[in-house]
């Protein structure tokens, strides 16, 4: 989908959705755009992965940290509260060589902090005892989970428990502190 734009100029814009329709579909169309360049170079790197047959030994990890609330539940972002599973459940991608395992889904539950001891794990080296994350090799070959929840929030925010299926948020509300639980899905 092409669009002639006109209109301002819109630099991923934040906050509550106060846009006309045309503008919330040129913003749409722009992220598209974005994606399908970020598919595009995924694409180089596989490519190269199969040119020099690099997956018998390389470990390849593709993920992100967090989404991106195109005008859904009349925001646009990342930082709004509750995190909807458009921002808080990111594509990971795993390929471990020393695994059999390809091409399948995995629930459990992991995080950015799990990916440097991966790493650390792959290239057999000590993990610090200080380092919160674990290795996933165990949820790359059989599902096995490394945690029971996570903890995640904003800087100064709010700060919300998940154990996967359900999220507890606590956020600061006007005289107090308030609380919500609610599904994932």
């Amino acid at each position: 989908m092409t669009m002639e734009w006109q209109g301002p100029h819109y630099d991923w814009p934040r906050g509550k959705v106060s846009e006309s329709e045309e503008a919330i579909a040129h913003i749409r169309c722009r992220y598209r755009a974005l994606v399908s360049m970020c598919d595009r170079n995924l694409g180089r790197i596989l490519d190269l992965m199969d040119e020099h047959d690099l997956w018998r030994d390389t470990m390849l990890i593709v993920g992100t940290d967090h989404g991106f609330l195109l005008g859904e539940h009349g925001w646009w972002a990342k930082n709004q509260m509750p995190y909807y599973n458009e921002v808080a459940n990111n594509p990971l991608f795993i390929w471990d060589p020393r695994s059999a395992v390809c091409g399948a889904r995995r629930q459990s539950l992991v995080q950015m902090i799990d990916w440097a001891p991966t790493l650390l794990d792959y290239f057999q080296q000590p993990i610090p005892a200080d380092m919160q994350g674990q290795p996933l090799a165990k949820v790359i070959a059989s599902d096995e989970p490394v945690r029971e929840g996570a903890l995640f929030g904003v800087f100064s925010g709010h700060v919300n428990v998940t154990d996967g299926r359900y999220v507890l948020y606590a956020g600061r509300a006007a005289g107090g502190v308030s609380m919500t639980l609610r599904t994932t899905r």
